[in-house]
């Protein structure tokens, strides 16, 4: 279960969401909203993952998209960076189901 989500304006120009708890498929639309929002104006937007206990492989797919969008990943767990990295050298045929 996804607990928060927050948004914190670091400057004028840039934003941080922080994401509490289990980031699951079921959230992927909300955080899509809360970065698109929030990135609406050009901010600089960060994705926070310091408080985030799990991501399955819905999650893990949103945050190899966001973080090919420009929008910058931080605090992620090293089992979702290196499963995003298997992923890049699998191909878009491995991520896709069938």
């Amino acid at each position: 279960m996804l607990k928060i989500i927050t948004t914190v304006r670091d400057k004028p120009e840039s934003v941080t969401v922080w994401l509490y708890g289990q980031f699951t498929g079921e959230y992927v639309a909300e955080v899509e909203k809360a970065l698109s929002v929030r990135g609406a104006n050009n901010h600089r937007v960060t994705l926070d993952l310091a408080n985030v206990t799990l991501v399955d492989r819905a999650g893990m797919m949103f945050l190899r998209g966001v973080k090919s969008a420009n929008v910058a990943v931080e605090n992620t767990p090293s089992y979702v960076t290196r499963w995003i990295e298997q992923e890049g050298r699998l191909g878009p045929a491995h991520s896709e189901p069938s």
